[in-house]
């Protein structure tokens, strides 16, 4: 067989829309020399399944061997019903999964092509990578049937065909198979990747699979122009987010109130299409009314960007708005350095009868009364940043400085930080004991010791992200808050700690990587090692996996630049794009790569193509036909992203924003973003 990591036989299973059945592929031709090929055979009930295999030339500098796979499937006779045609080899060892993008942890699930991202399913062996590559182009082109892959531990069975499937849980593709008539013959391709390792090559790094992606899809699709011109271009979105939530909605969105002889304000946490202005439902709160500065939503972030638009813009109103969210972050009591995630309003809704909560609600249960230190160091960077950037104010260091105080002597033998402690530091939360989260802690300890030189924090700083490059990166082990606490719960199938049965993966999320690939980056432009500079590098490639690098033509938005969020659901444009956006910047600007830059713009714009405005006419369609009562006062509302739902949303969009967590982050990123430009 051409493809070397795979066993024969090769063999196929389909459905006729009355069950399952399965054969082997008979070879039936073979070529030598420049055009080395191999072809298979096999009826498949009315059907006729040839596979063709051929040695695709490599570019130079990249795979040792490309494996171009197309399978067409096609009536035998008269046409017929088909419901599904699956190819299915078994992989050599000792080649084991290293990554795919979705798990399946049951047996009828599969990887769906509604999470072909950058899709690949990445294996290695101590001396080789390889990789299945579905062809996109293909994909493009034909979609009489859903696309679908797989690999599964038992049997170590990798699997590529045609099969409708169904979303279930939040969020799986569970096989459903579906018969129709096809008139002619259906099409599909992938390729079959392989690189040898070099000597001293580590674990888990995916470097090779996001360039081959990149030059076989995403080059094409992911141009870069002026980078000030491009940004320029988006200054429209930031003017829609801050009028919609600064104004036109500003009785529903915008809080302020007196907090212990403190006038504090900020864009409430979370409001819904229903809540419009005028309609008489402005109470009807999809959860507890509250303010946040969490690592996932926080205030403090979008405040820091309409204060520095309200002075670009010459919006004095924005920027006293920006200094009241201040006030409410300083406002948080320091227990020992450590403080609340947030500010929930009383049963009644009326801030006046309103607490602290220590963490926020993403958490594991019994935990309201732990510091989650993750939202802690978070607000603090921030809080710097504000320091920095947007004014100096002399309550802010001496409020970062005993946290981060605290901070260090919560710091572990092995480098970690725990999670979550009680406040006064006698109990420690054994969830998320050693997790990617530890970056977070990096991030902030970089940023303050570049504001107030100590050797402690950049001691600290590099003891835990050597711990996170140790027992983190090597095993893809991205478990944060989001990945169990969230939308994407634990079930019996799902556990905090324990590998998919089914792949021999963790349950992963994209916010470990982002953290982490900052912390490395800091990391080396603290230190000025290179090793940092690499291992950065090679966690960005993960989370490039995740970057949305092409256009399916089965989703109505625009879809390229975006990001996913994790390996057990199927969002699309997520906000986090904002931050990655940054993050790629840096990276190109440390590196000179043009692929970090072009990434960088287009999950900038990215940040707001799931906003409601003229400016998105498809997703301004898609939100008119959900609710149809919103017009131009609505302009700005803006769904975390696309594609969010369990099978239950209407046409992809959902009923509720968060400005923190849509037009607010993606504003304050656009903010960072221009004057990251301006500085060269």
């Amino acid at each position: 067989m051409l493809a070397s990591w795979l066993n024969e036989p090769l063999k196929v299973r389909w459905h006729d829309g009355k069950g399952w059945k399965e054969t082997e592929l008979r070879r039936v031709a073979f070529g030598l020399g420049e055009h080395e090929r191999e072809m298979y055979a096999a009826s498949a009930g009315p059907f006729a399944l040839t596979v063709t295999l051929r040695n695709a030339r490599p570019a130079a500098g990249g795979p040792r061997r490309v494996v171009r796979v197309e399978g067409e499937v096609a009536p035998a006779a008269e046409p017929a019903p088909l419901a599904a045609v699956l190819l299915r080899w078994t992989v050599a060892p000792p080649l084991r999964c290293v990554w795919k993008p979705l798990l399946a942890p049951r047996e009828n699930m599969a990887v769906g092509d509604k999470v072909f991202r950058a899709p690949a399913i990445v294996f290695e062996s101590e001396t080789e990578l390889a990789a299945l590559v579905p062809d996109l182009d293909v994909l493009a082109e034909e979609r009489a049937i859903p696309h679908v892959m797989d690999y599964a531990l038992d049997g170590h069975m990798l699997m590529y065909g045609l099969c409708d499937y169904a979303e279930t849980g939040h969020v799986y593709h569970e096989l459903a198979p579906r018969a129709r008539v096809l008139p002619g013959p259906v099409r599909f391709a992938f390729d079959l990747v392989e690189w040898d390792k070099e000597e001293g090559w580590p674990r888990r790094d995916f470097r090779p699979v996001e360039r081959y992606l990149w030059h076989r899809y995403a080059a094409a699709r992911m141009p870069a122009g002026d980078a000030a011109a491009e940004l320029d271009a988006l200054e429209p979105y930031v003017r829609h987010a801050y009028g919609w939530a600064l104004e036109r909605w500003k009785d529903v969105t915008w809080q302020q109130f007196s907090l212990v002889g403190a006038e504090v304000g900020g864009v409430v946490f979370i409001v819904r299409a229903r809540q419009k202005p005028g309609l008489g439902r402005e109470d009807d709160w999809r959860e507890p009314k509250s303010l946040w500065n969490q690592a996932w939503f926080c205030g403090l972030r979008s405040a820091y960007g309409y204060a520095w638009w309200g002075r670009q813009l010459e919006r004095p109103d924005w920027v006293a708005k920006a200094r009241l969210a201040l006030e409410f972050a300083l406002a948080a009591p320091q227990t020992g350095g450590l403080f609340p995630a947030y500010y929930q309003a009383g049963p009644d809704n009326r801030w006046e009868t309103g607490r602290w909560v220590m963490s926020a609600p993403r958490r594991p249960e019994g935990h309201e009364n732990f510091v989650h230190l993750l939202d802690a160091s978070w607000t603090c960077l921030w809080l710097l940043k504000w320091h920095r950037d947007i004014e100096r104010d002399g309550r802010i260091l001496p409020y970062v400085r005993r946290y981060a105080d605290r901070l260090l002597r919560l710091q572990r033998e092995d480098g970690s930080f725990p999670a979550w402690v009680s406040p006064d530091g006698l109990t420690v939360s054994p969830y998320l004991a050693k997790s990617p989260e530890t970056s977070a802690h990096v991030m902030l300890l970089c940023l303050l010791n570049e504001t107030e030189p100590d050797p402690r924090y950049l001691a600290a700083a590099e003891r835990a992200g050597r711990f996170v490059l140790r027992e983190i990166v090597p095993e893809g082990r991205w478990e944060d808050f989001e990945t169990y606490w969230s939308c994407s719960r634990e079930w019996e199938g799902k556990r905090y700690g324990e590998k998919d049965a089914r792949s021999g993966l963790y349950n992963q999320c994209t916010f470990g990587m982002y953290w982490t690939a900052e912390a490395f980056k800091e990391l080396y432009r603290a230190t000025g090692r290179a090793e940092w500079l690499d291992a950065g590098e090679r966690v960005l490639a993960e989370a490039s996996l995740y970057q949305q690098i092409w256009q399916p033509p089965f989703f109505p938005v625009p879809t390229v630049g975006g990001f996913g969020v994790m390996n057990s659901d199927d969002e699309w444009n997520d906000a986090r794009q904002s931050l990655f956006a940054l993050t790629y910047w840096d990276y190109y600007r440390l590196t000179g790569d043009g692929r970090y830059r072009a990434r960088a713009l287009w999950a900038m714009k990215a940040s707001f193509y799931m906003m409601y405005c003229p400016e998105n006419p498809q997703a301004k369609a898609m939100y008119e036909r959900v609710h149809p009562h919103l017009d131009e006062r609505d302009y700005g509302f803006h769904m975390e992203n696309f594609n969010h739902h369990d099978g239950t949303a209407v046409d992809g969009i959902g009923e509720f924003t968060i400005f923190d967590w849509g037009c607010g982050a993606a504003a304050a990123s656009l903010a960072e973003f221009r004057q990251r430009l301006e500085r060269g």
